[in-house]
């Protein structure tokens, strides 16, 4: 009487863990490759909290602007920035620069003041 084996051949075993290999070499390319998840997700991180800082300024502004009843100025946005401590403001007056995120905000992004 013949007794049936059954059970994985190694070249099953071999094949199976060659495919995992590259399964796993793509995914872990793609999540830290230049273009990879976790470059867009802190790139996408660092917009938001421009874009939040942005809107706090010019929400200041608003204010500002409510309780003087005129359009602040370049100076009174410079003031508001530093007074905040929303970051510093480059020698030339032209950009906010915040140090912990390491980013730089032009004022002409912010909306709500006029240069005059």
């Amino acid at each position: 009487m013949k007794r049936k084996e059954s059970g994985i051949t190694l070249i099953t075993l071999i094949v199976t863990i060659i495919v995992l290999l590259i399964i796993s070499g793509i995914t872990i390319g793609s999540i830290t490759s230049k273009k990879g998840i976790i470059n867009q997700t802190n790139d996408a991180k660092n917009l938001a909290e421009k874009e939040s800082l942005i809107q706090k300024i010019e929400a200041d502004l608003y204010n500002e602007k409510v309780k003087s009843g005129k359009i602040p100025d370049k100076d009174t946005l410079i003031n508001i920035i530093t007074k905040k401590n929303y970051g510093t403001i480059s020698e030339d007056n032209t950009k906010l620069i915040v140090q912990d995120e390491e980013y730089e905000i032009e004022l002409n992004e912010i909306r709500g003041w006029q240069d005059v």
